[in-house]
């Protein structure tokens, strides 16, 4: 039972270790409303979190293996006795005997044990990170694919309006048949749009669905809002790049595998100092002569050059090479920081920049065609080329927030929390 607490803490601890608003943006119970109700429903579910919470649960109980001594033998023996002269007599001898590490071995043991439980730690923390970075990406995805829908369907509603204003216009002899063709085509071709983009939605539904261990087909709650990004003047890549040091999970599982590694080279260079084996014994004469006693101290002499000189260079060399994967991890969170930084600033304001100043000059630009139309001081090929710009716009204003999104979601990770 105790065994299973320790399990249950771990993936609890890493179920909690983001946001947890149990039952927030769901509807009847439907995760896909919010980000915060999908990374819920994937934190809790993940075996991958799971996994990694039995390997740190495995981790511990090494510490306890490493920190132990080996068992002891006992030996029952059974010896005739050498005489002069007249029958053998037997006699026996219980012995017992124990391996004891010295020169601080068992605590470098410990040592190296306890950073293999910190380097699962880290590794837990990683999976976590990345599993909520695949689910922010997926549920950005996923709104940005219902938003297109919808918003071609608008572009989809004003065209039959268009081609209805066309059909009036030619039945009062004021148009030409030919433009109420052209506008039931572009209806048409917009329909063929919005069967495109519902396919793309799918797909967006069973990317998410994927993450939360449910059947593709699966039904989500329609996505509300992507979540608030965060102020531009607060992406400093030097300050980001010192919290990364401080709390990526990759940095602290490769600090901790270097801490062993060390611990390790240092219990190498011990193995030149002998361990001892104390034993003792009770002799029992059957009879023919008083009890004995036994006792004696053994040592393992180092005469194996090779094979310690052998242990004591491959101890280096892993300290070595650990420090060197600590050394280019953290190089390259710096870079992917500067590229994932620089990427989010230049999707967040080209987005600023559409939703600001493109989107309603492109809306107003409709909205003066369309009635300009109406009293003929505009064609409509203008009418139609305006309403297909303004869908282009809404259309490229969420590419510019799903990338904004995506790349928030790769510094999250990378620093090892949310901002």
């Amino acid at each position: 039972m105790p065994r299973f607490r320790g399990v249950a803490g771990i993936a609890l601890a890493l179920m909690l270790a983001g946001p947890a608003l149990a039952g927030s943006g769901t509807a009847a119970g439907v995760p896909g409303a919010t980000l915060e109700s999908v990374l819920l429903v994937a934190r809790q579910l993940s075996p991958d979190l799971t996994a990694r919470a039995l390997d740190t649960e495995a981790a511990r109980a090494r510490v306890m293996i490493a920190g132990s001594l080996p068992d002891p033998q006992l030996q029952v023996l059974s010896d005739d006795a050498d005489r002069a002269s007249g029958p053998r007599q037997n006699r026996m001898v219980y012995s017992f005997q124990q391996d004891i590490p010295l020169w601080g071995k068992r605590d470098l043991r410990r040592d190296a044990a306890q950073a293999e439980v910190a380097q699962m730690q880290a590794l837990a923390r990683g999976a976590d990170g990345e599993l909520a970075e695949r689910v922010k990406v997926a549920f950005a995805r996923y709104y940005a694919a219902w938003q297109a829908v919808h918003r071609t369907d608008d572009l989809h509603k004003a065209m039959q309006g268009v081609a209805q204003v066309a059909r009036g216009r030619y039945a009062q002899g004021r148009g030409e048949q030919q433009d109420v063709f052209r506008a039931e085509m572009e209806t048409t071709r917009v329909g063929t749009d919005i069967v495109r983009l519902d396919a793309n939605l799918k797909i967006a539904q069973g990317q998410l669905n994927a993450l939360l261990l449910r059947s593709a087909a699966a039904p989500l709650a329609p996505p509300e809002r992507l979540r608030p990004l965060p102020d531009l003047r607060t992406l400093d890549v030097a300050g980001l790049a010192e919290r990364a040091r401080q709390a990526n999970p990759g940095l602290s599982a490769d600090a901790a595998a270097l801490s062993g590694a060390e611990a390790n080279r240092k219990l190498a260079d011990k193995t030149w100092y002998p361990d001892v084996t104390l034993g003792a014994g009770a002799v029992q004469r059957q009879g023919w002569g008083p009890p004995g006693y036994q006792a004696w101290v053994g040592v393992k002499v180092p005469l194996q050059w090779g094979l310690h000189e052998g242990e004591i260079r491959q101890a280096a060399a892993q300290a070595r090479a650990a420090q060197a994967r600590l050394d280019l991890r953290d190089q390259q969170i710096r870079s992917d920081l500067a590229e994932a930084v620089a990427g989010f600033e230049g999707s967040r304001r080209t987005a600023d920049l559409i939703r600001r100043q493109l989107l309603p000059q492109a809306e107003a630009l409709v909205r003066s065609g369309a009635a300009s139309y109406a009293v003929d001081r505009t064609d409509l090929a203008s009418v139609l080329r305006n309403e297909h710009d303004l869908s282009d716009i809404r259309l490229q204003l969420l590419a510019a927030e799903f990338d904004s999104q995506r790349q928030l979601a790769v510094i999250e990770r990378l620093i090892g929390g949310d901002l």
